[in-house]
């Protein structure tokens, strides 16, 4: 009975034994193993570790901070430290991820002058740029303080302190990853800060401080700060044992052209990352934001997994491209995935099972964001099912490409947050994360086999890809999903022989073709003086328009005078190094209009012809600006542009003021001003002539135009414009082009001056170019001692008289700003222009879509600077 008994137990136990003994075998051979998959193992383990434990540490403070603080107050924590967050991410213009690029490369090629000047310079680098944008944000708080909340102005302005130092600890924590050195790049930042934050919470609650998020913040500002400075001082000492002292030598022009590229990867991902909160502040109260933003962190533990991937890897990925080594490069990208995948998906339904107890914690009304965590799963785990592939296209040297899917990315989770956010609030703010994460992954999996050959889902099997032999997508429609994404870095398709040449040539080259220039002028679809050889060889005198050049398409026959069928002055404004890009000229301001001069009778096809061309010189989009929106230009445009399959985004757009109408000038001036205030302008008019005969000459010939020409820059010197150093007069390259311009016209009959003359003195003067039916009311300047009799006012009516009664002319171009306070008083019709930003390569929606917002972006960043100038000197004054 006893042996019966003890049997079963003996083998019991023997197994266990046996089984205990096999698992500290095999322990002791992973801590033996120091091949690179194993060690990847132990750093993604590493940093696994570190991760979970600052999740603790990071949910038990803002528990603590949602219970001591309440939903409102940490609702505004929550938003101002996203601002940090995202700050803190964009500042660094990539130099936190280029440290994974620039460290093996050195270091495999021994070149420990670049090394040490990398280490040094890429910190140094992060701290200024970071440090000017923290201080231009300072600025900004203060400008715009009365239109901000003053619950934000004390937390917004201590978040700004914050940037530095936080951009310091991202750049350490990239060159300490590149050492495989994971306590010193993850320890500061996700152990030892927030559980400084724990402590100095807890001893200002002890104290008694008010329970709100200034408090909260100033606890931030000292655990940043501190975390920052300990971490330099780990770093360097390891550092100092691993790179030998000597010389530095620094590159930052080759650092910033990569770095710069991963900084828009980057930066769409943080944009992304954030964009949710950010709206949902907007349209909803910060209760609300609160709740969301606990939720997300609750969530949030599945990325995790992703982060330790991607930390451990993505130095591996440059290490074997560059060394050559295919298949390893393959093995790790499979690996990666599978190790990504399938722990997320353990780890989501953990955190489903407990999502609400752990919601509990933050308060009561927390727990409504529950049905959050199933939505926002969703997303997490279809980005965890391609693994890092963003640090892969990173890596191998396709950061343009993958920035164009985060540009996209962004851009269709900004929409889909202002279409949700508004009606479903939280809810919708989760949907439309995960649905641009579901699609931001299909596109990153796609191109990275289209262009790589890499990537396999974790649920196949086989290796990860052959570079030499990249697998095609499987259905058409995915084809041309990832087509739509990956054009814009893809060489061009061959192009069929057609009866066109396309050149990009100088203002000098072109003039000594004079007769053809002059020809497709005569021809165009359009007139548009400022596309016409007088206009062009006038303003290359003008110092800001150097960089102009005509993009020309010409009929491609043996003739010795062969037809020009289009032509347009261009300069570069591309978005480097990301998005090459022309532009149409607006000459220094002096051009108003963008309408390209195109052969009426092969108009499509000349802007095929257009498009073309600047696909095989490898340009991405071009930006028409000042386009008229309506006639005949815009149709043939948009019929070649739908016809080739290239896409159009409408970027901007205005109306200005335009003189044409069939009634008499009389009854026009009457409807459009009214009899009183005719009547009151005949009024200021006599006025103006107490003391002397008032004239109105016009002047046509040659010598008038000449002479009138000198006197206008006298009286728009004499004006505002002399005094702010704008005018003509001031600038010897603008006097030259004005002249050279209305000598030639005028020698054509094409430019008049009219002018108003209170006995000898000149009061107002007008400048007119024309161009076959069309005129261009150009200039006006006037004397402002007469101001109140209104003298530019007088010219204009006097001006729009004879112009309507001009029997040569149908249409006048105003060439003014919109909604201008004077003209848009007198001439009714409108001009609409638009800025059209055109792919010229087919299917390349995702590229004009991304172009277009880096250029909106562009302006209004622009245009806030300029608010921000007038707004300084307001107060200042």
């Amino acid at each position: 009975m006893s042996m019966d008994v003890s049997t079963p137990y003996s083998a019991a136990h023997a197994r266990r034994v046996s089984g205990l003994t096999r698992l500290a075998q095999r322990a002791r051979r992973l801590i033996a193993d120091r091949s690179d998959t194993a060690i990847a193992k132990k750093v993604a383990g590493g940093a696994f570790l570190i991760r979970v434990v600052n999740a603790g540490i990071a949910f038990l403070s803002q528990i603590l901070l949602a219970r001591w603080m309440g939903e409102s107050e940490y609702g505004v924590y929550v938003y101002v430290w996203t601002w940090v967050l995202l700050l803190g991410g964009l500042t660094s213009f990539g130099l936190a991820s280029a440290p994974q690029r620039f460290i093996p490369e050195y270091a495999d090629s021994e070149d420990n002058r670049l090394l040490r000047g990398f280490l040094l310079g890429s910190r140094l680098m992060a701290m200024a740029t970071s440090t000017f944008i923290a201080g231009i944000g300072l600025l900004g708080v203060w400008l715009f303080s009365d239109h901000l909340q003053n619950w934000a102005l004390v937390p917004l302005y201590l978040a700004f302190f914050c940037v530095p130092l936080y951009v310091l600890t991202d750049v350490q924590d990239g060159i300490a990853r590149s050492h495989n050195w994971i306590d010193i790049a993850l320890g500061p930042a996700f152990f030892v800060r927030p559980l400084l934050i724990l402590l100095l919470l807890g001893a200002l609650s002890y104290d008694r401080f008010t329970p709100n998020a200034t408090t909260a913040m100033a606890a931030t500002i000292v655990a940043t700060w501190a975390t920052a400075i300990a971490q330099l001082v780990m770093l360097e000492r390891r550092l100092s044992k691993k790179v030998p002292r000597g010389p530095r030598a620094y590159a930052p022009m080759t650092w910033m052209k990569v770095s710069l590229p991963i900084f828009m990867v980057e930066g769409f991902y943080l944009l992304l990352a954030y964009t949710d909160v950010l709206v949902l502040s907007a349209f909803r109260p910060s209760e609300e934001v609160g709740v969301y933003y606990a939720a997300v962190k609750v969530m949030s533990l599945v990325a995790f997994v992703s982060f330790s991937v991607s930390a451990a890897v993505a130095h591996r990925f440059t290490e074997y491209a560059v060394a050559g080594e295919h298949e390893r490069l393959s093995t790790m990208v499979r690996d990666a995935a599978r190790w990504t995948f399938w722990p997320s998906l353990g780890g989501a339904a953990i955190v489903l099972a407990l999502g609400w107890p752990i919601l509990w914690l933050f308060g009561e009304a927390f727990t409504k964001g529950y049905p959050l965590l199933f939505v926002i799963a969703v997303g997490l785990l279809a980005r965890a099912s391609v693994g890092p592939l963003e640090r892969l296209l990173n890596m191998l040297g396709q950061q343009n490409l993958c920035a164009s899917v985060y540009g996209g990315a962004f851009a269709l989770n900004v929409a889909l947050c202002f279409v949700f956010v508004p009606h479903l609030g939280m809810m919708g703010a989760a949907i439309a994360t995960s649905i641009t994460l579901a699609i931001e992954s299909v596109l990153l999996f796609l191109i990275s086999r289209r262009r790589l050959g890499l990537g396999v889902l974790p649920w196949s099997f086989g290796p990860g890809g052959s570079p030499a032999a990249p697998r095609a997508a499987t259905t058409a429609a995915l084809d041309a999903l990832v087509s739509s994404a990956s054009a814009p870095l893809k060489a061009p398709p061959p192009v069929e022989a057609a009866p066109l040449r396309f050149e990009l040539v100088s203002i000098e080259a072109l003039s000594k073709r004079r007769a053809a220039w002059d020809d497709l002028a005569s021809r165009a679809l359009e007139p548009n003086l400022f596309c016409e050889a007088d206009f062009a060889c006038a303003a290359r005198n003008l110092k800001t328009a150097g960089g102009v050049r005509f993009a020309v398409v010409w009929e491609d026959s043996d003739s010795d005078t062969p037809r020009m069928l289009a032509a347009v002055p261009v300069e570069t404004r591309g978005l480097p190094p990301v998005i090459p890009m022309l532009a149409s000229a607006n000459w220094a301001f002096f051009g108003a209009l963008g309408t390209p001069m195109i052969d009426r009778k092969d108009a499509t096809l000349a802007v095929e012809g257009l498009f073309d061309g600047l696909a095989r010189r490898g340009d991405g989009v071009f930006l028409f600006r000042f386009l008229p929106e309506r006639g005949p230009t815009a149709d043939a445009i948009r019929a070649a542009a739908a016809f080739t399959g290239r896409s159009i985004n409408r970027i901007d757009g205005h109306d200005r003021a335009m003189l044409r109408t069939a009634m008499s000038a009389e009854a026009y001036l009457t409807e459009s001003l009214s009899s009183k205030k005719l009547k009151e302008l005949r009024r200021q008019l006599r006025r103006l002539g107490d003391d002397a005969p008032v004239v109105f000459h016009e002047r046509r010939s040659p010598e008038e135009v000449a002479v009138a020409l000198e006197r206008f820059l006298d009286l728009e010197a004499l004006g505002w414009k002399g005094e702010n150093g704008s005018a003509m007069r001031r600038h010897g390259d603008q006097t030259a082009f004005v002249r050279g311009l209305f000598s030639a016209r005028s020698a054509k009959g094409e430019a008049r001056v009219l002018e108003l003359f209170v006995g000898d003195d000149l009061v107002a003067s007008g400048l007119v170019l024309t161009s076959g039916r069309q005129a261009w009311f150009y200039k006006i300047a006037y004397d402002e001692r007469h101001s109140k009799c209104s003298p530019g006012v007088q010219l204009t009516i006097e001006l729009t008289r004879r112009l309507i009664e001009d029997p040569s002319i149908d249409m006048v171009d105003s060439t003014a700003i919109a909604n201008h306070p004077m003209i848009d008083h007198i001439w009714r019709e409108r001009l609409a222009l638009g800025d059209w930003m055109i792919a010229v390569r087919p299917r390349n929606v995702a590229l004009v879509a991304i172009a277009g917002l880096a250029e909106t972006s562009r302006r209004r960043a622009r245009a806030l600077v300029r608010d921000m100038y007038h707004r300084l000197k307001d107060r200042q004054s």
